[in-house]
């Protein structure tokens, strides 16, 4: 439903994939590519976005977060995206990129005390890579979306990728400007 509500159709050339080439050089084998859930796009910026059916939103508890894997995976997307020469543009620039985890959360409940369709609750982040800031996709916005208000506005989202989009750019670039001061 995400993927239906945000997401663009054509999101296959955005994944990535590995293989090998064997030491007798005659064999070669393609692994499977890696598939992000969602890709959205707006004002000409990519947003990399993974739903995640964590129960954070119920408990509020960090062990219920997406773990090592999911947040690797997560900055592979957008480092893929962000530095494959097919993405550039006429001007030779990549596009600008944004990684978000969207996990389901009641807006109506007691947990977070507001009742925003969307709702910040903090970033993801790799000791692997030191992000500058320069690289936004290196830090992955975790948003709360309540189920209730995709399912109440799901054939008109136009505005509400707009507004996802500004929560992800906002969330990410007040905390580069706070781990870089």
């Amino acid at each position: 439903m995400i993927d239906k509500a945000f997401g663009i159709s054509d999101k296959e050339q955005y994944f990535p994939k590995t293989g090998w080439v064997l030491g007798t050089g005659k064999s070669e084998y393609e692994n499977s590519r890696l598939e992000p859930d969602t890709i959205m796009i707006a004002n000409e910026t990519v947003y990399v976005v993974d739903a995640k059916y964590y129960k954070y939103g119920r408990t509020g508890k960090a062990s219920d977060l997406p773990g090592t894997t999911s947040i690797n995976k997560q900055i592979t997307y957008g480092e893929y995206i962000a530095e494959t020469e097919k993405f550039r543009d006429a001007d030779g620039k990549n596009p600008k990129v944004y990684n978000a985890f969207l996990m389901p959360y009641d807006s109506y409940g007691d947990m977070f005390h507001t009742e925003n369709s969307f709702h910040y609750i903090g970033s993801a982040y790799s000791d692997w890579k030191a992000s500058d800031g320069t690289k936004p996709y290196e830090e992955i916005a975790g948003i709360l979306m309540d189920v209730r208000s995709l399912m109440e506005n799901y054939s008109d989202s136009r505005d509400r990728i707009f507004e996802l989009a500004e929560l992800i750019e906002k969330s990410v670039n007040k905390n580069d400007r706070q781990n870089n001061t």
